[in-house]
């Protein structure tokens, strides 16, 4: 299969890549410990065996919830919080399916072209003893990362149609790409002069801003449709990626799903395995909860 061959060759050379990408833990570009070894075997096949749904998937979902919206009466039941906490976000709760069709084609457009460059080096500050742990944790989450950036720039180089990254990867490895992302349309929309999204992070060490054109080529906006609406569109997505990222710390840190979410959550319509099903259950379930609260105030209004 096209997959595990492609998986079989990456771990293969993968080792020799990450000296190069110098996040080897021996001192001075070395190959690394052992246990950095097996962190880089298992988080790269991680990323394509146990990270579900795929990226293409997701989009799909976006896609639905999004088209969903011009022909929803109520923005309550559908239109997500970070939706409704912007003004110019609410062009989303009329963009149509066609409309939706096309920023999503760019949207994926922009996933499976962009390369992640090499991160840029921070200084290094000298570490007290209290801190190693932490230092070890933040070790092994570079080299997580640059196991992610080195796989998805293989696949991005591929230009292999059945093995774009969207439908290799899930949310794990597009959070990391998607700053990267963001930042190129962000570009796209500069070179027309109007409108910039400026929520991109401002820190000059790790900010996507900081690399050069050459490194992230802008993509140009979707033709015909409205700025605002694009802008929209791909940062909504971003949000919600970033909810459901959120989503799984909390649900380690609980060491289980926990108590059923009181609140809409469209992060899991995108990005649960089961494509949401549970989360539209539950918001049947506490709609007939409120239904019924409000019948039984109204029958009481009535006897007194």
């Amino acid at each position: 299969m096209a997959e595990d061959d492609f998986i079989a060759r990456a771990l293969s050379s993968l080792s020799h890549q990450m000296t190069l990408a110098n996040t080897g833990g021996a001192a001075g570009g070395g190959e690394g410990t052992d246990e950095d070894k097996k962190i880089i075997e298992a988080h790269a096949q991680s990323l394509v065996d146990n990270d579900s749904p795929k990226i293409d998937s997701a989009v799909k979902s976006y896609l639905s919830l999004v088209a969903a919206r011009s022909v929803v009466a109520s923005e309550i039941d559908v239109l997500s919080e970070n939706v409704k906490s912007c003004d110019h976000y609410q062009h989303l709760n009329t963009m149509g399916m066609k409309d939706a069709l096309t920023c999503a084609r760019k949207l994926l457009n922009g996933i499976n072209t962009t390369l992640i460059p090499k991160m840029a080096e921070e200084e290094e500050v000298p570490e007290e003893k209290d801190n190693a742990i932490n230092k070890a944790n933040e070790d092994h989450d570079e080299i997580k990362d640059n196991v992610t950036r080195i796989v998805w720039n293989r696949l991005v180089a591929l230009k292999n149609k059945d093995m774009k990254p969207s439908k290799v990867f899930g949310r794990r490895a597009l959070i990391v790409v998607y700053p990267f992302i963001e930042e190129r349309f962000r570009r796209g929309l500069e070179k027309d002069g109007e409108g910039l999204d400026n929520s991109a992070s401002t820190n000059a060490a790790t900010s996507p801003q900081s690399y050069s054109i050459e490194l992230l080529p802008a993509i140009t906006p979707p033709l015909g449709i409205d700025q605002d609406s694009w802008i929209s569109f791909y940062t909504e997505f971003g949000a919600l990626l970033r909810k459901a990222c959120q989503n799984d710390i909390e649900s380690k840190k609980e060491g289980e799903e926990g108590e059923q979410c009181k609140e809409d959550d469209n992060s899991k319509l995108l990005w649960s395995d089961d494509k949401g099903v549970k989360e539209l259950q539950e918001r049947r379930d506490r709609r007939a909860k409120r239904a019924e609260i409000l019948t039984q105030s109204s029958n009481n209004e009535e006897k007194t």
